[in-house]
């Protein structure tokens, strides 16, 4: 039978590279009939980025459009039904964001007789992250010598790869998983490995975090599977992949 997957972002696009499914787009989850599958994988979003400030958008991305493939999941036989959350849901100070990914979580949880696995990602990095995310954004100033806002914050890694990895082992697991590294890098250790990897100085202003939800103890304090790839080496890769694929 088939396997399903929403959204083609940094994670969905990855695990396409392994696996065959048929994709639905967004604009057509909600009208999307479902047929026996094997695998679903939910990974759509929106809200997560500083630029996403539509309320009935981030509503609908991360919980209406779940219920709508859900309420037809549950009516067909299948290995797993698989969702991609955050791990800002176990932050003290909550968004729009993570409280709608947190109000699917609950939803998911109701259906306990089926074979529905909540992923809670922490902060990934790798080839072909988001460009405007904190370790593409250095290795782009380190390369074209800009200078780079910089604010305090700390973060637990975890590459793509390892992601992906540890997304398709636990798939068809009941229950709630987190994927970091258990490691918190500050902002300004992740300047100082940039800068090691380029070796470029990089020129950089210091700003005050503008992120209201920021913690700095936001890491995996319980691993659901062992990452294999340092923050160091994801890092090498991502300068290599950007410095041979920069205009």
């Amino acid at each position: 039978m088939a396997n399903y997957l929403t959204g083609k972002g940094f994670i969905g696009s990855n695990i396409l590279k392994r696996i065959d499914a048929i994709h639905i787009p967004h604009e057509q989850i909600s009208i999307f009939k479902l047929k026996p599958f094997d695998n679903f994988y939910f990974c759509s979003a929106y809200g997560n980025m500083s630029d996403h400030t539509d309320d009935d958008k981030i509503i609908k991305a991360n919980l209406l459009d779940l219920i709508s493939l859900l309420r037809q999941a549950v009516k067909l036989d299948f290995k797993s039904f698989t969702y991609i959350s955050t791990s800002s849901v176990t932050l003290p100070v909550q968004t729009t964001y993570s409280r709608t990914k947190r109000a699917s979580e609950e939803v998911l949880l109701s259906y306990d007789k089926f074979p529905i696995t909540i992923i809670r990602p922490y902060t990934i990095c790798g080839v072909g992250d988001n460009e405007k995310h904190l370790i593409p954004v250095l290795i782009k100033s380190a390369l074209n010598g800009t200078e780079v806002n910089l604010s305090d914050g700390s973060h637990d890694y975890i590459d793509i790869e390892d992601m992906v990895n540890g997304i398709l082992s636990l798939s068809g697991q009941k229950g709630i998983f987190e994927l970091g590294s258990g490691i918190i890098t500050t902002n300004e250790r992740v300047l100082e490995m940039v800068e090691f990897v380029t070796g470029k100085k990089i020129r950089v202003n210091r700003v005050s975090s503008l992120r209201s939800y920021d913690n700095p103890d936001w890491r995996c304090k319980n691993p659901a599977f062992k990452t294999t790839k340092s923050l160091l080496q994801s890092i090498k890769e991502e300068y290599e992949y950007i410095k041979n694929n920069r205009n």
